[in-house]
């Protein structure tokens, strides 16, 4: 029987974009909008764009969010953060202060703040490579060569160091990469990097 990823919607991510690559794949991806959707999901997808405060209310609302909690914490279902997704992983974000992140890695999430604005501008967005810290399922077969494309104004920070995977360089390094369990990570967007993020949307699958 095929996978069922449940990509979570919680009405600003680039959900359609993980849908159709996950087609591509000949997966099974289901746009989840209900708990019943998310329980009898295999693994699970949590997509980029949107503001981290508006998307954190929207599954609070939705009852999304103590379903989630129990799938991942509980039942410990694989998770793939994409982007904003990602950054959702961590305690809080200074894009939306006052609110909870989800809490599941010892991070939090801050703006780019650099030397060099006039050349390294807010946000980053275009093509760029890793730098591996650590071998990992989750980026088997990918190379440093290999270019990933990125779209953020914030990123990680951890304060545990065991958990991340790889790094990329916008005039300081940043975690691109992080892997905790179950729970995996991604700054880039897989679902528009061509070979390269296919290669990582397979490692998630195949996890």
């Amino acid at each position: 029987m095929s996978q069922r990823i449940a990509i979570i919607d919680y009405s600003s991510g680039n959900l359609h974009s993980v849908y159709k690559k996950l087609c591509q794949l000949k997966v099974h991806g289901v746009v989840c909008q209900t708990a019943k959707d998310l329980h009898v999901a295999d693994k699970i997808i949590l997509p980029g764009i949107g503001h981290f405060g508006a998307a954190m209310n929207f599954l609070q609302g939705s009852g999304l969010l103590e379903a989630l909690q129990y799938e991942v914490m509980t039942n410990e279902k694989p998770v793939l953060g994409i982007c904003l997704g990602m950054q959702r992983m961590a305690k809080k974000s200074e894009e939306a202060p006052g609110y909870t992140g989800l809490g599941w890695v010892d991070a939090e999430v801050i703006r780019f703040n650099h030397r060099q604005p006039h050349i390294f501008r807010t946000p980053h967005a275009g093509w760029n490579t890793l730098t591996i810290k650590k071998k990992d399922s989750c980026i088997r077969q990918i190379d440093n060569d290999d270019e990933f494309y990125f779209s953020h104004s914030y990123h990680l920070i951890s304060a545990e160091s065991s958990i991340i995977v790889a790094e990329t360089d916008y005039e300081y390094s940043f975690i691109s990469v992080f892997r905790s369990n179950s729970l995996f990570g991604v700054q880039f967007h897989p679902e528009k990097s061509h070979t390269a993020g296919e290669k990582v949307l397979k490692n998630f699958l195949e996890f």
